[in-house]
């Protein structure tokens, strides 16, 4: 057995603003939830609250985005992922308020808290390009390789 801690591995120099955006995904509350149930989309939905009728989903992917912010951008961050994605036609989105830090797993098991706000967005589209289109969009929002996307439905 060894007798002395094996040393932590240095994950600032190889870490980017765009891996901690990635950690921040898998770090959400909507992540979470999104490995906790299987999402399909439902063929059809309700077309009127009496639920009377039907009307086929248009909407097939569900996808996280993620931003690292820089730190003097966290109290106006909320409202301009709100405005970035508002411009998008055909997706519905919901953005989580900013997180002050997120949890790094390093390859060896070992975990660090990395002190960087980030900000977090669920967003529903009706295709992949739609959800390129809601990447992109706050990729200009908040500009220099911040920005990470995933889709988690099938």
């Amino acid at each position: 057995m060894p007798t002395r801690k094996p040393p932590t591995p240095d994950t600032t120099a190889e870490l980017t603003d765009r891996r901690i955006a990635e950690f921040a995904l898998e770090e959400s509350r909507l992540s979470n939830l999104a490995y906790r149930f299987e999402l399909r989309p439902r063929e059809r939905v309700w077309r009127n609250w009496d639920r009377t009728e039907f009307e086929p989903n248009n909407f097939r992917i569900v996808g996280l985005a993620g931003v690292c912010l820089n730190k003097d951008e966290r109290e106006r961050a909320h409202r301009t992922a709100l405005r970035a994605l508002e411009d998008i036609d055909d997706i519905l989105f919901v953005v989580e308020e900013p997180a002050q830090a997120v949890i790094v797993r390093n390859p060896t098991g070992t975990s660090e808290i990395v002190n960087r706000p980030t900000i977090c967005a669920e967003i529903v589209a009706p295709d992949k390009a739609g959800f390129d289109r809601a990447l992109s969009a706050l990729d200009a929002a908040f500009p220099g390789q911040r920005v990470a996307g995933k889709i988690v439905s099938e």
